[in-house]
């Protein structure tokens, strides 16, 4: 028996019908995905979705946020990065993501330093931070220094020989200065002698004077220590120059010598060079994720028996083989026994105390040479002075996002569980498949 006409005919439209309404709906999806950004995150962690902390710092930004990745061809880095900045720009409409080839934009690149690939460049109100590792917490507490308001600024100790904040030479550190501005800082000269103190509010930088300091000069950085002010005291091997008070009221000394690192012979060629990795940090906030190697040309190690109110934490260790040489530096150097000092030795150590409402801040470092115009762009170090100084400008409000992971990830199966299971795919399956098949062929015969 057949079918009639009008009921192929009905068959007919009513397929064409069905089609047509699913590409209908199909264009309307597609629409509504290309003209709407909604994303779902349904895992248990939310580990595909911003934290709230991240949400209130987009929620209170003061102004637009331009994100610009700087990356070349690379489909696999491109989709990692993407993947985190969409949940920013999803979260919030202030903020916009753009994607750069460095090799088609070499003038900007050059003009904003860009030296790695991948690096984020975020950009808020006149002001900039550069990230070269991407995480969650890293561009939030990023986006939470470009938020604040006001000027944080850096004092120079100056008139002593010092390396100068906007002098050009090598041994300067107009780059560092220069980096700093980007991020809102403002570097500043100061010279005691005029008689005027130092502004509490600021942090002052001791970078290495030659010369000897005037007790009058002298006093004037013990009152400012006094006051709650926070100091960058870049140390140099060989005499303080006049500086002893200030190390005494700290409890610290500098290990006479010049650290010699076998490691910096392997990787700077000189072993005068001593070499951090990310194993030679210490736990501590001003170094929270950082991964950097940093070159530390011609440094001294320190030494420190801090009381109160001072509370000293090493951030640095170094030169696990090496020594502190007291003879000459030459190309060869050797280890002599019973006068120099058999490492390892500590390079860089933060001082705290309480001081009112809040904590007054000391970082101390065996060596200023990494942040002069000469080697900043080695490795880590600028990073690693961009760091120190925020922390020291107490802009360590920092979000710490720990990684979200899925629950349940692993299964713990013992072994009698594992032979149940294999057998059951070997023989249970395919048994039961086979006795299906063998009940459908018994009804279809019996009809």
């Amino acid at each position: 028996m057949t079918a009639r006409p009008s009921t192929r005919f009905a068959l007919r439209l009513q397929g064409l019908l069905s089609l047509l309404l699913f590409v209908a709906v199909i264009g309307l999806l597609g629409y509504l995905a290309h003209s709407y950004d909604q994303r779902f995150d349904w895992t248990a962690s939310g580990r595909n979705s911003l934290s709230e902390a991240s949400r209130q710092v987009l929620d209170t930004l003061p102004a637009p946020v331009a994100a610009t990745v700087f990356l070349r061809p690379n489909p696999p880095l491109r989709a990692d990065i993407d993947d985190l900045l969409q949940r920013y720009a999803a979260a919030s409409p202030r903020f916009t993501v753009e994607y750069v080839n460095p090799d088609q934009a070499p003038a900007r690149v050059k003009e904003l330093g860009i030296r790695a690939d991948g690096t984020l460049l975020l950009e808020l109100d006149g002001r900039r931070e550069k990230l070269e590792q991407l995480d969650e917490q890293a561009v939030t507490n990023a986006l939470m220094r470009l938020s604040r308001s006001g000027e944080r600024a850096l004092v120079f100790l100056t008139g002593h020989g010092e390396r100068s904040p906007d002098g050009e030479a090598n041994h300067d550190l107009s780059t560092f200065a220069a980096a700093l501005r980007d991020q809102g800082v403002q570097a500043h000269r100061a010279d005691p002698t005029t008689g005027s103190d130092f502004p509490p509010d600021a942090t002052l930088v001791i970078s290495a004077p030659q010369v000897e300091l005037g007790k009058g000069e002298v006093a004037a950085i013990e009152r400012f220590l006094d006051a709650g002010g926070n100091l960058l005291w870049l140390a140099d091997p060989g005499p303080l120059h006049g500086l002893e008070p200030i190390a005494a009221h700290l409890g610290l000394r500098l290990v006479p010598g010049t650290l010699i690192d076998p490691v910096g012979q392997v990787i700077a060629g000189s072993a005068h060079f001593a070499v951090a990795s990310p194993d030679n940090y210490r736990f501590h906030q001003s170094l929270s994720g950082f991964e950097f190697t940093t070159l530390f040309p011609l440094a001294a190690g320190l030494e420190h028996d801090a009381g109160e109110p001072w509370t000293a934490t090493d951030l640095i260790d170094i030169a696990v083989s090496g020594w502190s040489e007291t003879g000459p530096l030459t190309d060869t150097v050797d280890f002599d026994e019973g006068q120099d000092r058999q490492g390892p030795f500590v390079l860089a150590t933060a001082f705290t105390r309480p001081h009112g409402e809040r904590e007054q801040r000391v970082v101390v470092i065996g060596d200023g040479d990494f942040l002069s115009n000469a080697y900043i762009g080695n490795g880590g170090n600028l990073n690693l002075g961009l760091n120190l100084v925020n922390w020291l400008a107490a802009d360590d409000s920092f979000v710490n996002i720990p990684p979200r992971v899925a629950p349940d990830t692993e299964l713990a199966l013992s072994r009698d569980d594992s032979l149940l299971i294999g057998f059951g795919f070997l023989f249970g399956l395919p048994a039961a498949f086979a006795a299906g098949g063998v009940g459908v062929w018994l009804r279809r015969r019996g009809r």
